[in-house]
C-alpha cells in the first residue's frame, strides 16, 4: 500500500480559556485546547460529537489546576468522559487528582505501555469506576465473545476489503451518524496523526467501514468501526478486515492497535478476540450508544518488535 494514500487529521487548535464565550458560528467538532501556567502545559483534545476529551500533558504532574481546567472545559462543553494516556511514573499523580486507572495500552510508546486513567464527569466530585453488575455485565461479554470466536476461521475466503478516500469515508460517516446507530466518528484522537479507511464486506453481508489513525513516531493506532456487526457475516467481514488493517500498518511500523467497545456488545466482542485481540481495560461511562452512556473494553493488540521474537 502506498503511503500517499494517508491522510493527515488534525484538530482545530485553540488558546483557550475555560470561560463563557459567545457563539457567533459553529465550533468546530473537534478542538484543541490548550492551558499554560508556569507549573502547568496541556492539550485538551475536545470532541463536542462523542462529548470525549483525551489529556495530552506536556508537563509532568497533574497537580489540581490542571483538574479546575479540565473540569471546568468538560462541563461547560457538557462532556461526560475524559482520559489521558500516560507512562507507568505519571499514573499516581492522575489518580492524586480524581483520575481512575481503567486500563493499558502495550507498546503504546513502541517500547513501553500506555496506561489509561479515565473520569467521568458528573454531580460527584469522587472518582466513578465501573459498577459490580458493569463488570459482571463485560464478564459475560467475554465469555460469549470467546465461544463464538472460536467459529471463525484462521483462513476467510470470499470478503471483500478495500481502502477508501477520505471523501467518501466521512460521506458514510456522517450518513450512519444521522441514521442514529454510530460507534466510530473517525476524529483525531491524537495530534497530528494519519488516518486511513477501508471497507469491508463478507458473502453479501451489509458492508462496513473502519478507520485506523496512526502516529507512526510513537508506534501505536486507534481502530475504529463505524457501526458494530449483527450477523455472524458481518462478523466475518469485520474479523477479516482487522488483520488487514494489521498488515498494512506494519508497513508503517506500527506495534501497538487498540479500540473501544461496548461492553455488552458480544458480536463486536466477538470479532476483535477472532482478530487477535484482547481486553486489557473497562472504562465507566466512555461511550454514548443510542444516546445511552456505556461503559467500554478496551480491546488491544501488540505486533512483535523486531528482535522479540526470540526474547
Amino acid at each position: 500500500m502506498a503511503k500517499a494514500a494517508a491522510t493527515k487529521t488534525g484538530a482545530t487548535k485553540t488558546r483557550a480559556r475555560a470561560k463563557p464565550r459567545t457563539k457567533a458560528k459553529a465550533e468546530p467538532m473537534v478542538e484543541e485546547l490548550y492551558f499554560r501556567t508556569e507549573s502547568a502545559y496541556l492539550c485538551l483534545l475536545l470532541n463536542r460529537r462523542t462529548k470525549f476529551i483525551r489529556v495530552v500533558d506536556f508537563r509532568v504532574g497533574a497537580i489540581p489546576a490542571k483538574r479546575l481546567y479540565i473540569q471546568s472545559v468538560a462541563k461547560r462543553e457538557g462532556v461526560k468522559k475524559v482520559i489521558t494516556l500516560v507512562e507507568k511514573d505519571e499514573v499516581s499523580s492522575w489518580t492524586r487528582v480524581g483520575f481512575v486507572r481503567e486500563g493499558t495500552v502495550p507498546g503504546f510508546y513502541k517500547r513501553s505501555d500506555g496506561h489509561l486513567c479515565g473520569c467521568v464527569i458528573g454531580d460527584k466530585t469522587a472518582s466513578v469506576t465501573v459498577s459490580d453488575a458493569g463488570v459482571k455485565l463485560s464478564e459475560r461479554t467475554l465469555n460469549a465473545a470467546k465461544k463464538a470466536a472460536k467459529d471463525v476461521s484462521d483462513k476467510i475466503r470470499g470478503s471483500s476489503f478495500h481502502e477508501l478516500n477520505e471523501k467518501d469515508a466521512l460521506k458514510e460517516r456522517d450518513r450512519i451518524w444521522k441514521k442514529g446507530s454510530p460507534l466510530g466518528s473517525f476524529e483525531s484522537f491524537g495530534r497530528d496523526a494519519t488516518r486511513l479507511y477501508y471497507d469491508a464486506s463478507y458473502k453479501r453481508s451489509k458492508t462496513h467501514t473502519l478507520s485506523a489513525e496512526y502516529q507512526d513516531c510513537f508506534g501505536h493506532s486507534l481502530i475504529e468501526i463505524l457501526e458494530a456487526p449483527r450477523s455472524k457475516n458481518e462478523i466475518v467481514a469485520i474479523v477479516e478486515a482487522l488483520r488487514r488493517i494489521g498488515e498494512a500498518l506494519r508497513e508503517f511500523d506500527i506495534v501497538s492497535m487498540f479500540s473501544f467497545a461496548p461492553s455488552d456488545d458480544e458480536q463486536l466482542a466477538t470479532a476483535f478476540i477472532a482478530a487477535g485481540y484482547r481486553r486489557t481495560g473497562l472504562l465507566a461511562s466512555a461511550l454514548e450508544v443510542d444516546g445511552e452512556r456505556k461503559d467500554a473494553i478496551l480491546f488491544t493488540q501488540k505486533m512483535l518488535m523486531p528482535g522479540e521474537e526470540n526474547a
